[in-house]
């Protein structure tokens, strides 16, 4: 849901004219909503790997502005639960690919958004010829689009790797 506030805050509060204001505040809050999903299918289908490392990218990302600053607490907490699951054994498959996919996943995303901050910025445009407006926050369609595409990519795989597991069959001892 603060992923989604965010998009909000940038969507509403980017100036008048800005060229792919929407496109652009999607770029930059669907990470952080991203995080979110992939710490919840993390907890909920017993992987709690992928729970600790979505959320302790989530606290790194949170530490960009005053506002993302207030998800802190969140993401210490769904680290704390993750660690204490792994502790606890609640890992169900816990194998190299465990490992990576729970570890590349959130990478993206953070790279995703990473790539949002640290791109070159436009200086100026001109919405018309008697207008004039300059800013270092534009966030080009090129880069909105490679962002939403991370983004979409690791929740796809993070869905079929979390759900595969669920539907697979079980043989017992027995069969």
């Amino acid at each position: 849901m603060a992923g989604l506030g965010l998009v909000a805050i940038r969507w509403l509060g980017s100036d008048e004219g800005l060229p792919n204001a929407e496109l652009a505040a999607l770029a930059v809050g669907l990470p952080y909503s991203a995080l979110g999903v992939l710490a919840f299918l993390g907890g909920r289908r017993g992987r709690p790997a992928l729970m600790a490392t979505s959320s302790a990218t989530l606290g790194l990302m949170c530490m960009v502005t005053a506002v993302t600053i207030l998800l802190l607490p969140v993401a210490i907490l769904l680290f704390a639960r993750g660690v204490i699951g792994l502790g606890a054994g609640r890992q169900r498959y816990l194998g190299w690919e465990e490992l990576c996919l729970s570890t590349v996943l959130p990478a993206a995303v953070l790279l995703a958004f990473g790539y949002l901050l640290l791109h070159e910025d436009p200086a100026s445009w001109r919405p018309d010829e008697y207008t004039f407006h300059s800013t270092s926050d534009i966030v080009t369609v090129t880069e909105s689009v490679l962002s939403l595409g991370a983004v979409t990519l690791a929740l796809g795989v993070s869905l079929v790797w979390t759900g595969g597991a669920r539907t697979r069959k079980r043989s017992s001892v027995t069969d």
